[in-house]
């Protein structure tokens, strides 16, 4: 279900880039589906999270955990069933962070931009101005369907902004067709014309009317999605050394690392009195998962901008939460704990 929300979050971003021209409408199927190792990323530490917090809250509010304690199930039996979920989880997420997301999103980029490239696979639909490169503009009042190997069009209106050897000039065509050649240039042909052109340097128009007229259009080179620090590999971020990568690559070691640390966390949070029902410490469960990412993210940002040094990193987070939640809390309320604290009540006790 987690899923479901955040896929349909990214799933209306590309609808929106793709009704906007900035994307073909085609490729949205392929970027969504090249988003899921990422999204699973952040959904398995919180679904496992919650699913241990829901259930054993749920044995406990029904009083089967008291049940369960009484026939010798002790909580370190329960850590071991907890654990095995751990390691399963922690080994898709490696899977997933190291090495399926960096190439799935770099293979986004790469379509992306491919597509902002080749004109062929631009958004042309009718009623939508098109920019191809530098001050030129495309507008298709009709585009029609595709006749043996050429894109065939109806009333193609171009615009040319000009520059310092050139005239501004608008060229209307009653009908159009788009191909490539031999050598792999796509070239648009215009058919029974007129091209609009000026005013030039003296203030003069100059009016042209054309059977054909066909033009080279170049490969959009301005407008391409820059690489992101997370689209490197593994060994690409080891290599460059900035600040930015080893930020980058200590956030994939440490989630993984993370899943084991909250989930732990979260067993003797889900243990509740069956009086308080089993939602009674769910509030201080999610602030503290959420204020751990809160820091993680704040540490890999300042080590990004080089405001906190690479060691020890974001890898500070896990261990403050293992050392000030996680082992404290797994050791109240067990058997060591409490001959311990029994043992320190007769010694009071014998002291007085």
């Amino acid at each position: 279900m987690l899923m479901l929300i955040f896929m349909s979050q990214t799933f209306i971003k590309f609808i929106g880039r793709a009704s906007k021209g900035n994307i073909p409408a085609e490729l949205v199927s392929q970027l969504l589906a090249l988003s899921v190792p990422t999204m699973a990323n952040f959904m398995l530490p919180l679904s496992l999270f919650l699913a241990v917090l829901f259930s054993i809250g749920s044995f406990c509010s029904q009083s089967e955990m008291v049940v369960m304690r009484s026939v010798g199930y002790s909580h370190r039996r329960l850590l071991g069933v907890i654990t095995l979920l751990i390691i399963v989880n922690m080994a898709v997420n490696v899977a997933c962070t190291c090495f399926l997301s960096p190439w799935c999103e770099s293979r986004q980029l790469d379509l992306i931009n491919k597509a902002k490239s080749d004109p062929t696979m631009l958004a042309i639909d009718s009623g939508k101005f098109i920019k191809l490169n530098g001050n030129n503009v495309v507008y298709i009042e009709n585009n029609g369907t595709v006749d043996k190997n050429y894109n065939v069009m109806n009333q193609i209106y171009v615009f040319s902004g000009g520059d310092a050897s050139t005239a501004p000039s608008v060229t209307i065509s009653t009908s159009a067709k788009s191909e490539y050649d031999a050598d792999g240039l796509f070239w648009l042909t215009l058919l029974r014309g007129t091209r609009y052109e000026g005013p030039d340097e003296k203030g003069e128009f100059k009016i042209s009317f054309f059977d054909e007229y066909r033009a080279v259009v170049p490969e959009v080179a301005s407008g391409h999605d820059k690489a992101k620090v997370s689209t490197k590999s593994n060994s690409e971020l080891l290599k460059s050394g900035t600040s930015a990568d080893y930020a980058e690559m200590e956030w994939r070691i440490v989630q993984p690392i993370t899943i084991c640390i909250l989930v732990l966390l979260v067993v003797p949070l889900s243990m509740v009195n069956p009086r308080r029902g089993r939602f009674a410490k769910f509030l201080p469960a999610i602030i503290i998962y959420i204020s751990y990412y809160l820091f993680a993210f704040g540490f890999k940002s300042s080590i990004a901008r080089g405001n906190f040094p690479v060691l020890p990193g974001i890898f500070l987070v896990p261990v403050i939460y293992l050392f000030i939640f996680t082992i404290p809390l797994n050791l109240t309320n067990t058997e060591w704990y409490n001959r311990m604290r029994a043992g320190r009540k007769k010694h009071v006790e014998v002291v007085r």
